[in-house]
Parts: C-alpha cells; sequence; structure tokens
C-alpha cells in the first residue's frame, strides 16, 4: 500500500485540532505519512489570540515524531476555507499525485488511514470514480447489499481523499456554469444525494457563497464521477458546537456516528448506483417534503431566469 500525504486545515479551534491529530497519530500508518498543516490567519485583531493558540498547539506536536514529516504554512493574512483548501490542495496534490484531506474538527478511527490508503490504491485507475469519503452517516442500507463500500453523486467535505487528474481542471470560477442551466438531467444528478445542491452552486455564482465543496461536487457530477462511501464511517464529528463557520449545534444529532463499527478490513469492489442507497442518502439530506418542494420550485425559477437571460 502506498501512504497518501495528509492535509489538516486549521483556524481557531486549538482544542479540535488537537483531539484531530491525536486520532490520526494513533492510526499505525501514520508514522509512515507525511502530514501537511496550513493555518489561516486571523480574521481582525480580535481574533488572533484564537489563531495564535492553534499555532502554539501545531508547533508543540510538529516535531513530536508521530508522523514520517510535518510540514507547516501560516497565512499572514485570512485566507478564508475555500481559498485555503483550493490552494492548499493544490500545491500538495502537485507534488504527490495524491492526498487526503481532514478537516480540524474530525477524530478518526485507527482504521481511518488503512481504509482511505487502500481505497485510493484501489481505485485509481477506475476513472469512473472522482473521489473517496471517511464520514458516512448513520443510515440503514438495503438488508440484501453486502459491500463494505457504496457509490454516490455527492462528494463529502469533511474527510475525503482523491488524486491529481481528478482534481486539476476544475471550474472554480464556475465559467461553465450554464451547462447545468441547459440541463435537467445534470441538475437532477446533482441533486441525487440532496435537494440542496444545485442551489448551493447558483448561490455560489452570485456571489452568496464561499464553498470549495460544492464546486467540487459540481465538477464531479458534470464529469459523471463517483465518490466512493465507507458502508460505516471512519470519522466522528467534533465541532457541532456553533465554534466553526459552519458548524451548528443543531446538526451534532444528524452527523451522529458509530465509530466503533468502521471495518478494521475493508473489502473493496467496483460499484456504481444503486438506486435504493441514492433514495436513503438523499433522504438524509433533506428536510421533508415541504423543504424538498420549495427546493424544486426555487430551482426550475432559477433555471428559467438564466436561460431568458440567454
Amino acid at each position: 500500500m502506498s501512504l497518501a500525504p495528509i492535509i489538516i486545515f486549521v483556524y481557531n479551534r486549538a482544542d479540535h485540532f488537537i483531539q484531530t491529530y491525536n486520532a490520526l497519530a494513533a492510526c499505525k500508518e501514520a508514522k509512515e505519512s507525511e502530514l501537511y498543516i496550513f493555518s489561516d490567519g486571523a480574521k481582525n485583531e480580535a481574533g488572533k489570540a484564537k489563531v495564535d493558540e492553534v499555532r502554539a498547539a501545531v508547533a508543540a506536536i510538529k516535531n513530536a515524531g508521530d508522523f514520517k514529516a510535518v510540514t507547516v504554512t501560516e497565512s499572514p493574512v485570512n485566507r478564508g476555507l475555500a481559498a485555503s483548501v483550493i490552494a492548499g490542495v493544490t500545491e500538495v496534490i502537485g507534488k504527490h499525485g495524491k492526498v487526503i484531506v481532514v478537516e480540524d474538527d474530525c477524530k478518526v478511527s485507527p482504521h481511518f488511514l488503512f481504509y482511505i490508503n487502500g481505497a485510493l490504491d484501489y481505485y485509481e485507475n477506475n476513472k469512473k470514480i472522482g473521489s473517496i469519503a471517511g464520514y458516512t452517516p448513520m443510515i440503514e442500507l438495503p438488508e440484501d447489499y453486502k459491500n463494505d463500500i457504496f457509490a454516490a453523486y455527492r462528494s463529502c467535505s469533511c474527510t475525503w481523499a482523491t488524486w491529481s487528474d481528478r482534481w486539476q481542471n476544475i471550474d472554480w470560477e464556475l465559467r461553465d456554469i450554464g451547462s447545468f442551466y441547459r440541463s435537467p438531467k445534470l441538475i437532477k444528478k446533482l441533486n441525487s444525494n440532496g435537494s440542496d445542491r444545485f442551489i448551493r452552486l447558483y448561490r455560489q455564482t452570485k456571489g452568496n457563497g464561499s464553498s470549495w465543496s460544492v464546486r467540487f461536487g459540481a465538477h464531479l457530477v458534470k464529469n459523471d464521477l463517483l465518490t466512493v462511501y465507507p458502508r460505516y464511517s471512519y470519522i466522528t464529528n467534533i465541532g457541532c458546537d456553533e465554534s466553526g463557520v459552519h458548524s451548528k449545534a443543531d446538526d451534532a444529532e444528524k452527523m451522529r456516528v458509530d465509530l466503533s463499527r468502521a471495518i478494521a478490513d475493508p473489502v473493496f469492489a467496483d460499484v456504481k448506483i444503486d438506486k435504493r442507497i441514492q433514495k436513503i442518502f438523499k433522504k438524509h439530506y433533506s428536510y421533508g417534503l415541504v423543504s424538498e418542494l420549495k427546493k424544486f420550485i426555487a430551482t426550475v425559477l432559477i433555471v428559467i431566469k438564466e436561460r431568458l437571460k440567454g
């Protein structure tokens, strides 16, 4: 098994970072893995103390010997998560050809690095697979579905991995957003695992969003690339405490998982879309019939408006 480099993006939550780091270091593959840490700068003087606290925590572990090598990059200014992820992943993946990304509030299973490196090896030459997810919500798959993994059109943003040829040429500026306006089938595919996806993508074009993940997900869908998910999650989120930009206490229960169910020695196999799982996945990431209907109407109106613009 070849081991991919790992990236952690940190900002102002030292306690979360320490838990995330310690869990990663507990994976037996850690000592042979390279770790990159990108530390974003404070938004203002009032936020500098918390950023400094994170950087002190990073400095304390840099030479601990838990990883093969630790490279730290500190931004003097606040770039924001989206810009930090795009630049950091592009830099590291350009050197290594593949990368594993872990958010700073994700506590991983001891089996995480074995699983995600194994998946990177197994699916590298399968050009239908665009990324590997480390997180799976607590959903019940069909009783007759026996695989340790499954595929979805929804990419994962909290812990994931990909290869350089899938990452390059992403339309980060969304210059080709018109391809979605012209294709109801493309929108349907994008929304097949959650009705929020297209609307979030549209908001991004209007300057009302700062998500790298929705743009990455749209790129994968547009190129008909799937994300491989584990049957049982290899990470649990510890950040749903309103301490982060996208951290809401209400999300804690929705993101809850039983980390003890993570499979120690997963079996990989060629996968394709299972429509039953797609429905289960979409239900988890949607918020009831009324919400679905509102998003559907909003999507139709957006498409009509954009098409009329020509």
